[in-house]
């Protein structure tokens, strides 16, 4: 049995053929880079099989994967920013049985500076198995005749990407606390085990209420009206399937009331909530495991953090333990995108609608799931590869114009 296997990866990365040949390439810094692999925590591993590990140059995107060939070693790069990506098998032990699982792991951001430097993965079991899965959000919104922002019409559409009915009855929908355009280095740092949430609302249901047949999605909107009466480049939210809704006095809510509304448990706004419309935010779907009056008593969050004039200021959220997050999509805009807000367990990449921020060019589009491959019955299975890099369209023309 092993226990807390540590794998430090050798990997000797040539850019050029010969030193002496590249005439300019002999200005470029180079740095000896050691990369250790830590096992999942909580898991009795036995073994760790067949690792590919992809780097790739923030700066430059050039993108390099190689297959351990061994425990130990070297890797020398380019000194530059890189994001590291770790994918391979893992065999544990479960109830005295031997299961083979994927293994992922992935680092942002890793600076290879200096003659030596050295950084550390902690990989996670990959669960590839199908369930709902975010679809499609469409948060910036469209334009109207005159050209001027309309927002009313925002909407998210999570997906039944299994064989087998699945009930949404109690799903949640959540949107983090955090922006994926400013980073700061929150205390306490939970994103390895929770996800901080500023909204959290709930389909109802009492379990088996609302089924969803495979390939079938749900439609989950802001308002549930005909959004062509007031814009005529928009379209018809009255027939979606769900609609947040929010009580309020001081900027007074539209209710659909042949639409059932979400159940809102937590929302840090006390007006109308609505999907940040430049997508600076990262969203998810997940089934809580404790009644409401549990999870509002019992998962408070509070961060301290240091500020962009020094400053210490705290920040007051929810958290969602990431084993209860089925599905989550990290969004920003390219200019802006400074990290991630949920564990790379969830989510190792990001997608977006704008360039840079306030790009008028993100209305009336969304983000939207690949098609990975069609069955001979003609279901769509989305990609899923907890990577929205590689799982969404970017930019994409949002579904309900086509």
């Amino acid at each position: 049995m092993i226990n807390k296997i540590s794998y430090v990866l050798v990997f000797m990365l040539f850019i050029c053929a010969g030193f002496i040949a590249c005439t300019d390439d002999d200005k470029v810094k180079i740095t000896e880079f050691t990369l250790t692999l830590t096992e999942p925590e909580d898991l009795n591993v036995t073994s760790i099989s067949d690792l590919h590990v992809t780097f790739k140059n923030v700066n430059t995107g050039k993108q390099t994967t190689n297959t351990m060939t061994g425990t130990t070693g070297k890797i020398t790069l380019n000194e530059g920013l890189y994001n590291i990506t770790v994918e391979g098998k893992m065999n544990y032990i479960v109830d005295e049985k031997t299961v083979e699982g994927q293994v992922k792991g992935y680092k942002e951001s890793v600076n290879l500076v200096g003659t030596t430097s050295a950084d550390n993965i902690k990989l996670f079991l990959f669960n590839s198995k199908a369930d709902f899965v975010i679809e499609e959000v469409y948060f910036a919104g469209s334009t109207t005749p005159e050209g001027k922002q309309y927002l009313a019409d925002q909407y998210i559409k999570i997906y039944n990407n299994s064989d087998s009915v699945l009930y949404a009855d109690g799903l949640v929908i959540l949107e983090s606390a955090f922006k994926t355009s400013q980073k700061y280095d929150y205390t306490p740092d939970i994103m390895s085990r929770a996800m901080a949430v500023q909204c959290v609302y709930a389909i109802p249901g009492n379990g088996k209420d609302y089924p969803v047949q495979p390939g079938k999605s749900l439609l989950i909107c802001d308002k549930a009206i005909d959004h062509r009466e007031a814009n005529s480049n928009s379209f018809d939210l009255s027939n979606a399937d769900f609609e947040w809704y929010d009580d309020s006095d001081k900027n007074p809510d539209i209710d659909n009331p042949q639409v059932t509304n979400l159940d809102k448990i937590y929302s840090y706004t006390k007006t109308t909530w609505s999907l940040h419309n430049q997508g600076l935010c990262a969203y998810a779907i997940a089934r809580l495991q404790v009644d409401k009056n549990t999870f509002l008593t019992d998962y408070t969050y509070k961060a301290t953090y240091i500020n962009v004039i020094g400053e210490s200021q705290d920040k007051n959220a929810y958290q969602v333990p990431n084993a209860w997050i089925i599905d989550a999509v990290n969004i920003s805009n390219k200019a802006q995108y400074a990290w991630n807000v949920v564990d790379a367990s969830l989510d190792m990449g990001f997608t977006y609608c704008g360039e840079v921020a306030l790009d008028k060019n993100r209305y009336n589009k969304s983000v939207r799931r690949k098609v990975l491959s069609t069955t001979p019955d003609g279901r769509k299975i989305l990609k899923d590869t907890n990577n929205s890099t590689e799982d969404f369209e970017a930019k994409a023309t949002q579904s309900l114009k086509q």
